[in-house]
């Protein structure tokens, strides 16, 4: 006699049970270059994709043999430092102590030619509070650099490989790009991402052949001196006074300095081309300031909590042609060219002619600010200090993002002339990007990108445009276009009021 169990309608059913995949794929990222976005990435897509993909592995390739110390202080906007905290990284900062940077309440600007404040770009409320919780920090390129890299090594699946520059891109059977570097090795993944800066071998190789950085026709003739703290408040800008009378001088015509003013509230420096202390005046500003002139603007910044660091960098209008002549770093091979145009050449070059570079930047700080109606632009004008020079450049937009399986962010996509978000915009690229793709994992990489593209090209487009507006009131100008410049500058701070709330208020982690 059989048993009912025999006749049960679910006889011989199994049941399905969700088993977890004991073997889970295994993603693997590769990001080329170890500057802001390409840190920032690595970390962002640790944050969100782990949890999904606990077998997921992001290697950084960066072309030196150690981080980069080249560059000066950098501005971080309040929405910078959010993002920075978010992701582990403002912390970092502040364990540096004094060197983690200076706090900017505001960037006062002022005129070269009579110290008549012309406004301010505050980064507070009107109580003297941050946005959301943030101010603004002045930080050396270099401690943002190593406050990204301790958070990268707590990342047990991000890894950092140096000495790999790229030298070109070829494609396997399945139209998958393989890297090459100089060293004669190769790697490909299931991602890349190109956050090789402005100069981007893997968008000029690959992704947009026709896209080179163009130089934008401005440089920084950049220095940081040490400043001995002072109990001294600053210097206030003094009314109106007369402009000595000098013509407009050139890194070719040696045009000496005007004699200054001595001072009467100093500090003492220790500039980059001596050991011996410099007596100059208390700067007009109490942690960042831009004085403006018809010759340039000069933006002299604290880079350091206990202001014993300041930074100067004049933003010059500078011959392109003259660049390889003036320039001790690395410089791209041709602004202009096609794919050659993302690689640099290291400029080898001996004790005498840096000597000779050094004394020629030093002569055209002088015939641009030393004839200055303000006493500090003078005395800074005349620093014996070792300036260098840094041109700036930008890729226009526009062109493509994205090619296969590669995906350009930060300035590899967009640079553009320096503002105040622009450590910003690199974040912001690196959080949407990791997390539209979290999101989206199970797709195509091909609809990540464009999910990516639709929501973020438009923004980059207009600030784009807005950067080319900003920069170029720091060219050249002629007697009444100077004077323009410096009437209508409270007008221009008032109505970029609301843009710059808006970009400061930002969060790419909605996205």
């Amino acid at each position: 006699m059989q048993s009912n169990k025999d006749h049960e309608p679910w006889q011989g059913f199994v049941y399905p049970v969700s088993i977890p995949d004991p073997c889970p794929r295994t993603r693997k990222i590769l990001i080329v270059g170890a500057g802001i976005a390409g840190f920032a990435s690595a970390i962002a897509l640790a944050h969100e994709l782990t949890p999904h993909e606990p077998n997921l592995q992001i290697t950084i390739f960066e072309r030196h043999d150690v981080l980069s110390t080249s560059g000066g202080a950098i501005n971080l906007t309040p929405v910078a430092q959010r993002h920075l905290d978010r992701l582990g990284v403002l912390s970092e900062l502040d364990r540096f102590g004094s060197d983690g940077g200076a706090d900017v309440d505001a960037v006062e600007l002022f005129s070269c030619r009579s110290g008549r404040s012309l406004g301010s770009i505050d980064f507070t409320d009107g109580h003297g509070n941050g946005i959301n919780g943030y101010k603004g920090r002045r930080v050396m390129r270099i401690m943002l650099s190593l406050a990204l890299l301790a958070v990268v090594e707590r990342h047990p699946n991000i890894h950092l490989i140096y000495g790999k520059k790229l030298t070109h891109v070829t494609e396997d059977c399945k139209t998958q790009p393989i890297l090459h570097f100089d060293d004669g090795s190769s790697a490909t993944g299931d991602l890349v991402l190109a956050c090789d800066g402005v100069h981007s071998a893997l968008r000029t190789q690959y992704v947009a052949p026709d896209r080179p950085s163009e130089y934008t026709g401005l440089s920084f003739l950049q220095t940081t001196i040490d400043a001995s703290s002072s109990s001294s408040p600053p210097l206030a800008p003094p009314p109106s006074q007369p402009r000595p009378s000098s013509a407009r001088g050139s890194i070719l015509s040696g045009r000496s300095s005007t004699p200054s003013i001595a001072p009467s509230t100093t500090f003492s420096t220790r500039s980059a081309a001596s050991d011996s202390p410099i007596t100059i005046l208390r700067p007009p500003f109490r942690t960042s300031g831009l004085a403006l002139s018809r010759h340039g603007d000069l933006l002299t910044s604290y880079c350091d909590r206990d202001h014993t660091q300041l930074f100067i960098a004049a933003i010059v209008q500078f011959e392109e042609s003259l660049i390889p002549r003036f320039k001790i770093d690395s410089i791209p091979t041709s602004s202009s060219s096609s794919s050659s145009s993302s690689f640099s050449r290291t400029v080898h070059i001996d004790a005498r002619d840096r000597l000779a570079i050094h004394r020629a930047l030093r002569n055209e700080m002088r015939a641009r600010f030393a004839g200055a109606g303000h006493p500090w632009v003078r005395e800074v004008a005349n620093l014996q200090t070792n300036w260098m020079l840094y041109p700036v450049y930008q890729v226009r937009p526009g062109g493509r993002w994205w090619k296969g399986n590669v995906i350009l962010l930060g300035d590899a996509a967009h640079a553009m002339p320096p503002r105040d978000e622009s450590a910003a915009y690199a974040l912001d690229d690196s959080i949407m990007f990791a997390r539209i793709l979290a999101h989206h994992r199970e797709e195509p990489l091909a609809r990540v990108f464009q999910r990516y593209e639709s929501v973020r090209r438009a923004p980059i487009e207009e600030a784009f445009h807005a950067a080319g507006r900003i920069w170029s009131k720091h060219r050249d100008m002629g007697f009444l276009e100077g004077r323009w410049k410096e009437w209508t500058m409270p007008w221009t701070l008032w109505r970029g009021k609301a843009e710059r709330n808006a970009a400061w208020n930002f969060d790419a982690y909605d996205t």
